[in-house]
């Protein structure tokens, strides 16, 4: 990693130009790992507007989820309206329509686009929605080997 020069207490850290660019190059990959997992995805705008998305990122919400329901939030309603509760990331998922505030999640409106219809029928869902992940049907992270 790169190390920060300083001469004394007072003065900025001297940073030479191959750590810089060392730091940049860092931002940029990381960059290139979200644009490749997330894509263009909007963390402010629910995309149920857009229909059923050819791809994007989805959570599911376990803590609106009591109904037993199986659902998906886009990522601005996991930000906005799943703030601090226990969400699990699905990562992408093809030709989903957002379930905030809809039937399957009552618990409360969307709050980035609230007239929702009751249900996504074109929805699908698997294990992945309940936490479950992999032929062996355990959790992820799997809380008994831990």
């Amino acid at each position: 990693m790169s190390s920060i020069h300083t001469t004394t207490d007072e003065e900025e850290p001297i940073v030479t130009c191959s750590e810089l660019l060392e730091q940049i190059e860092d931002e940029e990959d990381e960059l290139d790992r979200e644009r490749a997992l997330y894509g263009n995805c909007d963390v402010d705008t629910c995309t149920y507007s857009q229909g059923y998305v050819r791809r994007q990122p989805l959570f599911a919400c376990m803590t609106c989820n009591n109904n037993g329901e199986l659902s998906g939030v886009c990522a601005a309603c996991a930000y906005h309206c799943h703030a601090n509760h226990d969400v699990n990331e699905l990562y992408t998922k093809r030709f989903f329509r957002c379930d905030c505030g809809n039937s399957k999640l009552t618990h409360q409106p969307c709050k980035l686009y609230p007239n929702k219809d009751a249900e996504n029928i074109l929805n699908k869902y698997n294990d992945n929605f309940r936490g479950i992940y992999c032929t062996c049907k355990r959790s992820y992270p799997d809380k008994e080997k831990e």
